[in-house]
């Protein structure tokens, strides 16, 4: 769905800036083209999901408290920290929002630390759970590749609701900062 025209917006932006393409972005190729028709086809399932997706949100109604739906989720940005450009991969919690058009904020919780960010014998032995999970076990291979690296959290929330994520966003900031 995000590579559909081929990459022909992001080229048409390059061309307008100057800009090289940077290693390792998320772009399309003539090989994931698709037709409009595709296309609507695409659209029409992320919308069918999207509605399922509300529907479970709606129903955390009956396990919190209040008798309300969540007001958002948090999570962590990606299963790394940020990663230098020469990394060709994607292993983002930001996917779904992106999918669903959920309102996202994302914020900075702290950089890698060449003490605290060390590989333990309990990361080393840890069951591998996923496909993605063995990508991001294999590319951390220490502190040092990830050195002042940024480890962030994002708030989402339901679709037009930046407001909400904002202030979820800004709430969980002061908690951080009372942390430290």
């Amino acid at each position: 769905m995000f590579l559909a025209d081929g990459g022909k917006d992001v080229q048409r932006a390059l061309d307008l800036s100057g800009e090289p393409l940077v290693k390792g972005a998320f772009v399309g190729s003539k090989e994931t083209e698709i037709s409009v028709y595709e296309n609507w086809q695409l659209n029409s399932a992320r919308t069918n999901y999207a509605i399922k997706y509300i529907e479970k949100w709606n129903k955390t109604k009956e396990i919190t408290s209040t008798g309300r739906p969540i007001d958002g989720i948090i999570s962590p940005i990606c299963a790394l920290p940020a990663y230098p450009h020469e990394y060709e991969l994607s292993i983002g919690y930001t996917g779904i929002a992106n999918l669903l058009q959920l309102s996202s904020v994302i914020l900075p919780v702290t950089r890698v630390d060449q003490q605290l960010d060390q590989i333990t014998d309990e990361y080393r032995n840890m069951k591998i759970a996923s496909e993605l999970d063995k990508i991001a076990k294999e590319t951390y291979k220490s502190p040092e590749i990830f050195e002042n690296c940024m480890v962030g959290l994002q708030v989402i929330c339901r679709r037009l609701e930046e407001e909400k994520a904002i202030g979820m966003a800004m709430i969980l900031e002061k908690a951080l900062q009372l942390y430290e």
